[in-house]
């Protein structure tokens, strides 16, 4: 009995372990990244009041609650680190009662793993792209990173990282971000908004909403385009919508992050430090091989594996625990689990010939094609729809680089070389 949370790998995962439960008596539900904010605040909500709720989660779920009386955390796919795997078992047993922890060892997680760290990578020539155009933006300017991550079709947070790169080696001084854009449900109309203003304010107030853009229940405002249209400060824009806002006449939501920048120097040679930027994403990419296998080390420890796991953080414990799986049965031989990894399909390879034929730009990069086929969302596939083609993920248990190595086979060729 208790509150317990199970750590999936892939959302789809979490959907499949969650109805299992159920079905077999269990409360349980699913959260992930792709519900919506509203689904996903009512099944925290549930749990938190709960004293015997199962989530299956992704790691999406866990940070900031606070419900010390959960008794059990199991993995039921593998942690992604041995710094995922300690913080997610330290969710478990803070009221000082005995908790079960438990993860399932099955080599087949690694493909999936593997394949999410080669995901984040972006190609060369996204890189580049992302680089040329920063410093074609002047010597001062503002930049969207959802824009740049769009773009270039690079996750945002690889996005974030690269312009960090670019701050640390003292090219840019980043400034204070601000919000290009609001949007808002109305709570009074606007002609009764207006009927509280006179003269030039209300002409003025009228003016900003025109250049509103209405929707079914939000509206939304880009105040720099509007500042620009009207011929006035964008500040007095932004004054202007968080004063309705605070006399309770709007419900108001920021949006659209920009982010500001002086350029301090520029780069001798923008070819050399796209490769040097690749460069450490493949490093950033070995790495996170590494962090699988030691996840792979500990399970296979012939030593206390809680004593093991203490020392890596710089905490031993002095005696063995007593209670891991090494103390109460011995080492676990993982030499008897095999390594699943299926050859490339060559059908579905030549159906997305074709459709690479149709979808050329958001597939042109040999990356982009191999997150395709292992079933990796990234900025152009989403938007290009191309997620939701029966060929996303058809390959998702054929070793990202066995993919990729073929892409970029296919390019060579393409080009003659």
């Amino acid at each position: 009995k208790g509150p317990k949370i199970v750590y999936v790998t892939l959302q789809r995962t979490a959907e499949r372990v969650a109805e299992n439960l159920s079905n077999a008596g269990f409360p349980a539900r699913a959260y992930h990244a792709g519900m919506k904010d509203e689904v996903r605040n009512e099944v925290q909500d549930w749990f938190i009041q709960s004293d015997d709720a199962t989530v299956v989660a992704t790691i999406a779920f866990g940070m900031g609650i606070d419900k010390a009386n959960i008794r059990g955390v199991f993995h039921y796919n593998l942690p992604k680190s041995l710094e995922n795997y300690s913080q997610e078992i330290g969710r478990s047993g803070r009221d000082g009662e005995p908790a079960i922890c438990e993860m399932f060892v099955c080599l087949d997680d690694l493909n999936t793993l593997e394949n999410f760290a080669y995901g984040d990578t972006p190609g060369v020539d996204s890189v580049r792209g992302l680089l040329n155009e920063v410093f074609s933006l002047g010597d001062e300017f503002d930049v969207s990173l959802f824009e740049l991550s769009y773009n270039h079709d690079i996750r945002q947070l690889v996005v974030r990282t690269l312009m960090t790169y670019l701050e640390l080696q003292g090219y840019l001084q980043g400034g204070t971000p601000f919000y290009s854009g609001y949007k808002f449900k109305p709570i009074k109309s606007s002609r009764e908004i207006e009927s509280h203003f006179e003269g030039e304010r209300r002409q003025f107030l009228h003016n900003v909403f025109r250049q509103v853009r209405p929707a079914k229940i939000w509206m939304h405002l880009d105040a720099t385009e509007a500042a620009r249209t009207l011929g006035q400060p964008r500040e007095r824009v932004v004054r202007a919508i968080d004063y309705i806002e605070s006399q309770g006449w709007i419900e108001l939501q920021a949006e659209g992050v920009r982010h500001r920048y002086r350029v301090l120097k520029r780069p001798e040679d923008l070819d050399a430090l796209a490769e040097e930027y690749f460069g450490r994403g493949l490093q950033r990419e070995s790495r996170e091989i590494e962090r699988l296998g030691q996840i792979i080390e500990l399970a296979a420890a012939t030593e206390c594996q809680v004593s093991k796991l203490g020392a890596i953080f710089g905490e031993p414990l002095s005696s063995p625990c007593g209670h891991c799986s090494f103390c109460l049965k011995g080492a676990m031989d993982l030499d008897q689990l095999e390594r699943p990894e299926e050859p490339i399909n060559h059908d579905a390879w030549s159906k997305a010939q074709r459709l690479r034929e149709e979808h050329p730009d958001p597939l042109k990069d040999p990356r982009a094609l191999a997150r395709l086929l292992i079933g990796l969302t990234s900025p152009r596939l989403t938007r290009s729809k191309l997620t939701r083609d029966p060929l996303f993920g058809v390959m998702d248990r054929v070793p990202f680089s066995d993919v990729l190595a073929m892409a970029e086979n296919e390019v060579e060729e393409e080009w003659g070389g």
